[in-house]
């Protein structure tokens, strides 16, 4: 087969996903024009929060991985950026049988220290990884909403639902708890979203986005996605919120997944539209501006990376006296051939 025609062949697969007509995605997912719900953008005095992390390789041996995590939050008001606070900024690293201590700390300072990790073990060990920055991640969250004030809003990076049955569904679930005694607006903002719809799994944010565009032009607006026909079905995740599709700003490309705790009933449209009057900056329209910065204070380079490796590996040498050859022997030969390449 030709590269042209393997081209061909896969440009076709795609037009099929991207395709399909508003009357078909409207019969098959039940979204109707009813559903969406125009936004208006209502800028509030109070101070915005935006929760974020990030995590990169740093060695990969044979047996485990250790990685550098970053996690921690922005402070707005309004416009104006306050501050930046890093709550972690570390190395972890993963092994399948000496975890506890790492995740302890943590869970310790969220008074859940008594929390069961033998569901960890067994877990890949790019999955622990994952655990750990979630479980950071969390304690950024809580440490913005221990800082925050009735009427703030505190936007998180990420979903609430799907993590509802993970191991530390029960710190979410306690943070969300807080965040309502509180009275504070907590949403969950996805940067992708694996929500479907039809035989062929095409993109629902794609298909809304271009729906809610056509029928509201020049407007933002959300829908919410109970009871609607896409995939996974958002009433399988058994979680005690809700799960919106929201357009920001008129000018943005996409809708984002928002996850919406269920103390916010009757708030929501509220809480949308706070976001909304912050969401249109030039350097990310569409997307909070919040979360924009977060994300980029917060990242982690390659070379961040390389230069934890350098650093590991000075201490390992000068402490330990292993040779650099006995340190290339243990590594994952896939590292080996990027570290040479």
């Amino acid at each position: 087969m030709s590269a042209r025609t393997s081209l061909e062949r896969a440009a076709e697969s795609l037009i099929r996903y991207l395709s399909t007509g508003p009357e078909e995605f409207m019969r098959q997912t039940g979204i109707k024009k009813r559903d969406f719900v125009p936004v208006e953008p209502q800028p509030f005095d109070g101070r915005i929060f935006a929760v974020d992390g990030s995590n990169i390789k740093v060695c990969d041996l044979s047996a485990v991985k250790a990685n550098r995590i970053r996690a921690g939050y922005v402070v707005y008001r309004g416009r104006r950026r306050e501050r930046t606070t890093v709550t972690y900024d570390d190395l972890f690293v993963a092994d399948r049988r000496a975890y506890m201590e790492w995740f302890g700390e943590p869970l310790e300072r969220l008074g859940m220290g008594d929390i069961d990790l033998s569901s960890l073990r067994g877990s890949e060990l790019e999955r622990i990884s994952t655990y750990f920055r979630e479980l950071q991640e969390y304690v950024a969250l809580d440490a913005a909403l221990s800082e925050s004030e009735e009427g703030d809003l505190i936007l998180y990076d990420g979903g609430f639902a799907i993590w509802k049955d993970r191991p530390f569904g029960r710190v979410l679930a306690e943070i969300i708890r807080r965040a309502s005694e509180r009275g504070v607006d907590l949403l969950g903002v996805s940067k992708s979203s694996s929500f479907s719809w039809g035989d062929i799994s095409m993109p629902l944010v794609y298909h809304l986005s271009r729906l809610g565009k056509s029928l509201l032009p020049g407007s933002a607006w959300y829908v919410d996605l109970s009871g609607k026909n896409v995939h996974p079905d958002p009433q399988e995740e058994r979680w005690q919120g809700s799960i919106y599709m929201v357009l920001f700003h008129p000018k943005g490309d996409r809708a984002f997944r928002v996850d919406v705790p269920s103390y916010m009933n009757g708030r929501v449209a509220s809480a949308f539209s706070k976001t909304a009057a912050f969401s249109g900056s030039s350097e990310s329209p569409g997307y909070p501006h919040a979360l924009f910065r977060a994300h980029h204070d917060l990242k982690l380079s390659s070379h961040d990376g390389e230069m934890s490796w350098f650093s590991m590996m000075d201490a390992i040498a000068a402490r330990y006296q292993v040779s650099m050859r006995d340190l290339r022997s243990a590594m994952d030969y896939h590292e080996i051939l990027e570290i040479t390449g």
